[in-house]
């Protein structure tokens, strides 16, 4: 070897050498990375040996990525480098052997490595100030939500693999996954392309031999070699009593860092371009450049819950010492999310029940003339309903009271009641609903119900005719007790209300927050009641509607039956027909709904889905069809027409999901079942079960995925609209779940409302109780929580 060769030689181990007493923070100028590919080259023409060559190609080839590693990874493979660079050094040669002081040590062409410690970071500094996160991988950091260093360090494990336990290969049994210690006894080979590429690496522990199989990365033959130890993670297989390991991550595990290697590895949710290695590095990094910021949770608090400070907290859940203390800070940040959102709810709790001199309502023998004046007896729910709602009415606070239950729970009669009171005072009230056909179909009813009390509601929509909205404009402005019943129309800029006392909200996950405040704001503080007829589990309740009083409609009108609901695949929509026709011969009609209105290939369509009935399995049937583009007044004709009984079978999409009251249509044929929500197909549902008869929902689905088929099996198990809502909530998260994008549910980035019921509970019982005492937050162990609130307002994701 020529002296130039090794001059290279011992000036990359001086860089080395730095670089491990920096504790391997990637110093050097340019980088580890480009150090040993430089050298890699320089020494391609060099005279060492072939093996010492695949040694070093295979190190060049190790170090990619080597900003993204975890330190203790770092730190073994700048050790092999080390090794490896020394066993190839000339043994002669003053020149070679002697050290540059390292003053002028370099590598050539560059710099001297700095030993200077990378400058300290705050969680609102870019993640693209960390070392090895240039622009590209700052892009696909993005994509994950990581922008700041907060981002990065709130960036939680989906699970953490326990890699503490180490077996020998002599102790694996088929289908274990497990850490194994072993150590290479020979060169890899290449599998067949025609069996799938992959590295087979023979290797041995316990006294045991047997093979690492590296699946889709035939490259691994390169870059492992004989004598290497390894600590590999993965699948045990045994084929004629021969062990193998299908390896899903390893270590390089020499005899000093097999602890290092054998601890609690957290791993993340990943992107293109970002692997578990580079996160776990640039985690590390940020824990050991970032300070965790002050707590903003009080002592007390966190004393009286036993949660961990912010800073164990960040440790725990990136470094656990024990699985348990993993579980315990993801709780602690859930909290803190939740305890935040708690805050602000709290606090717009407080603003929407302060005292107001013209909320009160006169409700005196209101309860008994209601009653007297309804066709039926209410039931106990519907009692005690009325009862806090009249409470609420009768009250200096405003009421901010939400309504939910079941479809067919008899909510509209709680509405009347509202509505009543205040033309009773001689004000003015107002019913929203989200479609045209459901305000008209309110409109109907409660003509019925206000009618024997002297009340006659109005109707304002942005389809009525120009000649009655303009009287109703006019009456609303005047001041007269009016009783407008209507869509979005109602909170338009030219609908003026005088006196507005009463607002009910139905439907109300089909508005947004900003639409029901442009209506409740048209009023002098009125009394706010929203309702729904998809049950909502308690824990969404706490969260998207922790701010309102809640009531819940759990009982149906005597007589009313569970809807009888079956799953048919494909090939049974013949006995859904036949189903239909032996109904109809009895008197009944159906629904058919389709999840669309245009053909499209992968799911029906209304407008196809008649045109195949109407000529074919129907064709001795009246079909009507009805979707949301039809004109108003055609659509109307329609289901006045059903609703006479001139149509047998209604064809419609999902648009009759809500107020559409047809008593007699006992069967609903639901197609491309799984296209819907589970709490969406049961309020469906629910249109056929307003009368006495047995209803039935037949649900049509061409899946033959198992895990769709069990979602919707779901609904042939149970009618209790809560045990439903629940499952939908397990599911498919609240992210994707109607309305509650619009009812203001943040984006977490810990907390889950399904996996930490706990924690929201207590979360808001503290926030509420803060609150209550503190409204200002002008305490002194108070004032932290400033931060917190000001975070939870901000609509933006949650961060540090």
């Amino acid at each position: 070897m020529d002296d130039r060769a090794g001059k290279i030689i011992q000036r990359t181990i001086s860089a080395l050498e730095h670089e491990a007493a920096s504790d391997c923070e990637n110093s050097v100028p340019g980088g580890v990375e480009v150090l040993i590919r430089r050298v890699a080259g320089q020494l391609a023409g060099a005279d060492i040996s072939d093996r010492a060559r695949n040694s070093l190609r295979r190190l060049d080839e190790d170090v990619r990525g080597y900003e993204g590693m975890r330190i203790e990874r770092r730190r073994a493979l700048v050790s092999r480098a080390r090794k490896l660079l020394e066993a190839i050094a000339p043994e002669s040669s003053e020149d070679s052997t002697e050290k540059p002081a390292s003053s002028s040590m370099s590598v050539p062409g560059d710099n001297p490595p700095s030993t200077e410690r990378p400058p300290p970071l705050c969680p609102d500094d870019a993640v693209t100030e960390l070392t090895g996160v240039g622009p590209a991988r700052g892009e696909a950091l993005e994509a994950l939500g990581i922008r700041t260093i907060g981002d990065l360090l709130l960036h939680c494990p989906t699970r953490y693999e326990d890699r503490r336990q180490v077996l020998s290969m002599r102790e694996l049994s088929h289908g274990q996954h497990a850490v194994v210690r072993v150590t290479v006894t020979g060169a890899g080979r290449r599998s067949s392309p025609f069996r799938g590429a992959a590295a087979i690496i023979p290797a041995a522990s316990g006294g045991a031999e047997g093979d690492l199989l590296f699946f889709g990365r035939p490259y691994m033959v390169e870059q492992i070699s004989e004598g290497d130890q390894l600590l590999v993670i993965g699948t045990a297989r045994i084929e004629d009593g021969r062990p193998a390991i299908a390896v899903n991550d390893f270590d390089l595990a020499s005899e000093g860092d097999l602890d290092s290697a054998a601890r609690i590895v957290p791993v993340y949710p990943i992107t293109d371009g970002v692997s578990q290695n580079m996160l776990r590095g640039w985690i590390e990094q940020a824990l050991e450049r970032c300070p965790p910021p002050d707590d903003p949770l009080p002592e007390r608090l966190r004393e009286r819950r036993r949660l961990m400070s912010l800073a164990e907290a960040m440790h725990e859940m990136h470094r656990p010492s024990e699985l348990p203390s993993a579980s315990a800070a993801r709780r602690r940040l859930a909290y803190e999310e939740f305890f935040a959102l708690q805050l602000s709810i709290a606090l717009r709790r407080l603003g929407a029940k302060a005292l107001s001199a013209v909320s009160a309502l006169e409700v005196e023998d209101l309860r008994e003339r209601l009653v007297e004046a309804l066709p039926f007896e209410p039931t106990g729910a519907q009692h005690r309903v009325i009862g806090e709602v009249l409470e609420d009415l009768a009250a200096a606070e405003p009421a901010h009271r939400l309504i939910h239950g079941e479809v067919g729970s008899g909510k509209t009669v709680i509405a009347a009641l509202a509505l009543a009171a205040a033309s009773r005072a001689g004000r003015q009230s107002a019913m929203m609903a989200p479609t045209e056909i459901l305000a008209e179909q309110h409109h109907e009813s409660l003509r019925e119900l206000l009618g024997p009390l002297g009340i006659e509601p109005m109707l304002l929509t942005g389809g009525a005719p120009a000649e009655c909205r303009a009287a109703t404009l006019e009456a609303l402005q005047s001041g007269e007790p009016i009783c407008a019943v209507g869509t979005h129309a109602l909170f338009a800029e030219s609908v003026d209300f005088a006196d507005l006392a009463v607002v009910v909200i139905d439907e109300q996950h089909r508005f947004g927050v900003r639409q029901r405040a442009r209506l409740s704001r048209k009023g002098e503080r009125p009394n706010l009641l929203v309702m729904s007829a998809t049950p909502i589990p308690r824990t969404l309740a706490l969260t998207v509607h922790g701010d309102f009083d809640i009531s819940v409609i759990d009982e149906l009108p005597p007589g009313r039956r569970r809807p009888e609901s079956e799953l048919l695949t494909g090939g049974d929509r013949d006995d859904a027909w036949r189903f239909i026709h032996r109904r109809v011969a009895e008197g009944r009609q159906a629904y058919v709904v389709c999840p669309a209105i245009d053909p499209s290939e992968e799911m029906a369509a209304a407008t196809e889905t008649f045109e195949k009935l109407a000529p074919g399995p129907l064709a001795d049937l009246r079909l009507g069809l009805v979707h949301g583009r039809m004109d108003r007044d055609e659509r109307r004709r329609a289901m006045t027409s059903f609703h006479a009984g001139e149509i047998d079978v209604m064809v419609a999409t999902s648009l009759i999901e809500v107020g559409v009251n047809v008593p007699n249509a006992s069967v609903i044929v639901i197609e491309n079942a799984e296209r819907f929500g589970l709490a969406q197909l049961h309020q469906l549902r629910g249109r056929v079960a307003r009368a006495g008869w047995q209803p039935h929902c037949l649900l049509l689905s061409d899946t033959d995925n198992p895990e769709t088929i069990d979602r919707l099996a779901v609904l042939t198990r149970t009618c209790n609209g809560f045990e439903i809502a629940e499952e939908d909530l397990r599911r498919r998260g609240p992210g994707e779940l109607d309305g509650v994008r619009q009812s203001g549910l943040p984006d977490f980035r810990i907390a889950c409302i399904i996996a930490d019921t706990g924690a929201l509970v207590d979360a808001r019982e503290d926030a509420f109780a803060i609150i209550a005492r503190d409204p200002k937050l002008e305490k002194t162990e108070n004032r932290s929580l400033r931060s917190l609130l000001t975070r939870a307002r901000s609509g933006e994701p949650w961060t540090l």
